[in-house]
């Protein structure tokens, strides 16, 4: 299994990924992703994962 891409690109601070955020929601195992900018982002803590 691949680890995902552990940079932060945007903080939560910045935008906050959820039901009315305007990005496309993906299922991923026990979480959901946002399509951001044509890449996966993931929340982790005070960051966004990019899957």
């Amino acid at each position: 299994m691949t680890q995902p891409h552990h940079e932060a690109e945007h903080t939560v601070a910045e935008h906050k990924h959820g039901e009315d955020c305007g990005h496309e929601a993906v299922q991923h195992e026990d979480h959901t992703d946002y399509i951001h900018d044509g890449h996966r982002h993931a929340e982790h803590g005070d960051h966004y994962d990019e899957h």
